[in-house]
């Protein structure tokens, strides 16, 4: 995620417009609010923050911003978090990843102002959670804080009633996330339904579409994990005609993973081989080396297959 000095940002594209501060501010802001807001004194409400961007003819849905440096200091700590905590496979060194976010972890949880606020206590939360899945700690501890995160936005959650609420992409990650303990229970089935009622939910409000890719991706695994190899790859293929729909690519390696041993289990062996290339090397193109080694293997012990080391890039 870039992190982007709005008030630097709106200066910038108003002196280049040739537009006075009066001329932008008005119906939007006051004017004095607007020059605290460039020289990064204060930061209006996000809504006044998009009226101001849409008439400078930039679109805010391309950015995510922050005002001052400590904001984007943190939301560079939270970005690093998400990505030693990614939930599409575990990493070969995914013991000094958890290592890490830990830390991580940490240092978020030691700023009081950061914890005050309730979406960051309810994401400190969620990765609090993922890393005690990583570490396979006490399931029941992870879903009490899954649980506790929930209900930050959702206070009388109920995983039967998934398909009647409006989620954000944090509920749809802490969700996601509980069927994680589900599986590592052995409640496979009950993970199942609960992606299922995701998916449900997504196709129903018509929101959140670049997470419809990882969601059908997550009931993909569940499904051939509970050996429902046929319905596994026909969910594999939905899964990668979301991805093509809404440009979310970088699913496609694990996606082309599964349906590739899909197809070995259900005996179609050149097919299933075709596409361990395919994922061997979308793997590659995205720089997830561990996933390559992973679908190598796979490849070697099914086939025969060695498609070589992977490229690796910058």
């Amino acid at each position: 995620m870039a992190v982007i000095d709005i008030g630097a940002l709106i200066k910038s594209l108003r002196m280049q417009k040739g537009i006075t501060q009066e001329e932008l501010a008005f119906p939007i802001i006051e004017q004095a609010a607007l020059s605290r807001l460039e020289r990064g004194a204060s930061m209006p409400h996000k809504k006044t923050i998009e009226a101001l961007l849409e008439k400078l003819g930039f679109n805010p849905n391309n950015i995510d911003f922050y005002v001052d440096k400590k904001q984007a200091a943190k939301q560079k700590t939270m970005d690093e978090l998400e990505a030693l905590l990614e939930t599409e496979t575990a990493y070969s060194d995914q013991e000094e990843r958890t290592r890490k976010a830990d830390v991580l972890i940490k240092e978020l949880e030691s700023d009081s102002d950061f914890m005050a606020n309730d979406l960051n206590r309810q994401f400190v939360l969620t990765y609090k959670a993922l890393s005690a899945i990583f570490k396979k700690e006490d399931g029941g501890r992870a879903l009490e804080m899954l649980q506790e995160a929930i209900k930050v936005s959702i206070p009388e959650y109920d995983e039967r009633r998934i398909e009647e609420y409006y989620l954000s992409k944090q509920d749809l990650r802490i969700i996601s996330s509980m069927t994680l303990v589900y599986r590592d229970n052995g409640n496979l089935e009950k993970g199942i339904e609960i992606l299922d009622r995701l998916k449900n939910n997504i196709e129903k409000q018509c929101a959140w579409g670049k997470y419809y890719a990882g969601v059908t991706h997550n009931l993909a695994r569940f499904l051939y994990w509970a050996g429902r190899y046929e319905e596994a790859s026909q969910m594999c293929d939905q899964a990668i005609a979301i991805c093509r729909e809404t440009g979310v690519f970088r699913l496609l390696p694990f996606i082309a993973g599964y349906k590739a041993n899909c197809l070995f289990r259900l005996g179609k062996t050149e097919e299933s081989e075709r596409m361990h290339r395919l994922a061997f090397y979308t793997a590659e193109a995205f720089g997830k080396y561990g996933w390559c080694e992973m679908v190598q293997q796979s490849a070697k012990d099914n086939f025969g297959a060695d498609y070589g080391k992977p490229l690796v890039f910058g």
